[in-house]
């Protein structure tokens, strides 16, 4: 049987068990990226030898980690980074310790390499995040100050790794140097692009098409002088982070490319990587595992010292671990610059410390609060359901309308009269034709709007998500018996409330 025949099957059950591993690693709270670890590693060499990496499945993996990094890079490094002094000297002890005791470690079993030290020693911004959220302390000083602890050590980190991918070739660090400076230089110059392109060309799903196009052209470019691609796509994502807070209809589709299809793809393939599970490779990560969390504790405990307030958040927090590390590391292993047995158990390594990290967090603080959702039924008016009054008005700013969209991920916003009336909708689709540098100018009365569906409070859910299927409507408009709006409604939020 040819390669992309058997690949058929072979991608086919990796996605559906990779999201059953999610969703079973989610009920019990834990971190949902380590179930598709695991299935990798059952399926693959390391168990049962069952699904073998081809040229096809690490085709795969390879766009998986690009599309990966563009996104951390345009959401998890999206907010910049404020150079606090604090932080700075923080974020510095927080990977110069773990790098000396790890570095001894990996010398003293035989194993070190730079490639693998760098990983090992680094914080991840994406599972941190989430943490953060679930302790509501995402918006606190201390929860802000570890954000960002972190994220300028993943940079700092990124940094050192790419030097060391490119094995400090003099043609490599120019042509990356100058890879990078164009990059940034030319950032205005690329949104504009891509904006041009929105503009005049009509054909669809064209701003998709070309966002891809960029990450897949620049990623070329990078390899051409040693550089891995999946690092010049974080520099991009980062880039173009307010291009595509501007378009959140782009934003979604990424996502659903990326963490419905690559993302999965992506952590089974970490798994499928890994050498035969050996009682030398479980003792040697953890013995690797033990001197990451402890030097990583250490060294945030250390660090807390310069703010003066909770010493264990401030270090677990600075210790999360299982985003970008592992994507550098699968980098290093499919570019043949570490060992298979390296590779495991590093990865190894990190996936335990994901697990462990929140697992103290919740011990120690508690397990997050969740408020139990009321159970919603079709039969219910929708006008007790749905509590939205997110819209517009015509002397609004057209920036202002902008960033309710965006910040709520609305395709449309609701403008209403000064009786609350409504009297139609805008669209993203409207904003994206308008020059960005008339956002601030321009009102939402300048532009035309397109007639609203409305609906009676007292209608019920089942006749509103039928008329979301009937017209195809953006949102819904629904009114009181006097016709002044009381919410309204987006088919995707009331399709959250009912699952």
């Amino acid at each position: 049987m040819s390669i992309s025949v058997i690949s058929l099957l072979y991608i086919g059950i990796m996605l559906i068990l990779a999201k059953l591993a999610e969703e079973a690693l989610g009920r019990l709270n834990l971190v949902r990226f380590i179930g598709p670890i695991f299935v990798g590693i059952i399926l693959g060499q390391g168990v049962l030898n069952v699904i073998k990496i081809n040229a096809i499945i690490s085709f795969i993996t390879s766009l998986g980690i690009v599309f990966l990094l563009f996104l951390a890079g345009a959401e998890e490094l999206g907010e910049g980074i404020k150079f606090n002094f604090k932080d700075v000297l923080s974020s510095d002890i927080e990977l110069a310790i773990p790098i000396v005791a790890i570095g001894l470690t990996l010398y003293y079993l035989h194993e070190f390499s730079p490639l693998i030290l760098i990983p090992l020693a680094m914080t991840s911004v994406g599972p941190l995040t989430r943490l953060l959220i679930d302790l509501n302390i995402a918006k606190e000083r201390i929860g802000i100050s570890i954000f960002y602890q972190s994220m300028i050590n993943e940079i700092i980190s990124v940094i050192i790794f790419a030097l060391f991918y490119s094995n400090f070739r003099t043609s490599s660090i120019v042509g990356i140097v100058i890879l990078v400076v164009i990059i940034f230089a030319l950032g205005k110059s690329i949104a504009r692009t891509l904006e041009l392109i929105e503009k005049y060309i009509k054909v669809r799903e064209i701003e998709f098409a070309s966002i891809i196009s960029l990450i897949l052209i620049v990623g070329f470019i990078a390899e051409l002088y040693d550089f891995n691609s999946a690092i010049i796509a974080l520099f991009l994502g980062f880039l173009l982070r307010d291009y595509l807070k501007d378009r959140p209809h782009i934003l979604e589709r990424l996502h659903g490319f990326t963490y419905g299809f690559f993302e999965p793809l992506f952590f089974v393939s970490i798994g499928l990587y890994f050498v035969r599970i050996s009682l030398n490779l479980l003792a040697v990560s953890a013995i690797v595992l033990v001197v990451v969390l402890g030097s990583k504790i250490i060294s945030g405990f250390i660090a807390s010292n310069f703010y003066g307030w909770d010493k264990i958040i401030n270090s677990l927090g600075t210790s999360v671990k299982g985003g970008v590390d592992v994507s550098l590391l699968i980098t290093a292993l499919t570019a043949g610059l570490i060992s298979p047995f390296a590779y495991s158990f590093s990865s190894l390594a990190i996936a335990l410390s994901s697990l462990i990290v929140p697992l103290v967090f919740r011990f120690r603080y508690g397990k997050p609060k969740v408020q139990r959702k009321e159970k919603i039924y079709y039969a219910q008016e929708i006008g007790k359901v749905i509590k939205n009054k997110i819209v517009t008005k015509d002397d609004e700013i057209l920036r202002e309308a902008i960033t309710k969209m965006t910040a709520n991920g609305y395709r449309a916003l609701v403008v209403v009269d000064e009786d609350d009336r409504p009297k139609g909708y805008i669209s993203i689709t409207q904003i994206i034709e308008i020059d960005p540098s008339e956002y601030e100018t321009l009102k939402v009365g300048d532009l035309d709007k397109y007639d609203v569906n409305i609906m009676d409070e007292k209608s019920k859910v089942i006749d509103v998500i039928r008329e979301f299927r009937r017209t195809e409507a953006p949102v819904i408009a629904v009114v009181d018996k006097d016709g002044r709006l009381t919410t309204v409604v987006y088919e995707r939020e009331l399709l959250r409330v009912l699952i």
